[in-house]
């Protein structure tokens, strides 16, 4: 009862796998800061991306208001129905007529 848990050797990744990550996050980090940054074009760039940005914003708060209204009023349209149990009327309006 008493014994103790073997220890698991976890795997190392090789040092070569670890160095040829860092490089190539390094050359990409580069690359993306010459591509902005570049003398003649980057104004242009950093504005496109600039307005890209901006219009997602947009995009995700119009997106996000109509959820939240879409929730409301389902949130709304659930408590009208307890209510209306509540008060004891029937749940179906066409209920006890008879047809």
């Amino acid at each position: 009862m008493n014994r103790r848990m073997p220890q698991l050797a976890k795997p190392q990744r090789p040092v070569r796998q670890i160095a040829a990550v860092w490089f190539a996050a390094g050359v990409t980090a580069a690359a993306v800061v010459g591509f902005f940054f570049d003398s003649k074009e980057g104004a242009a760039r950093r504005h496109m991306a600039y307005d890209k940005a901006m219009a997602t914003g947009r995009d995700l708060g119009q997106w996000g208001g109509k959820k939240s209204r879409h929730l409301r009023n389902r949130a709304m349209g659930t408590v009208a129905e307890m209510r209306r149990k509540a008060d004891g009327e029937p749940s179906d309006p066409m209920a006890g007529t008879g047809s």
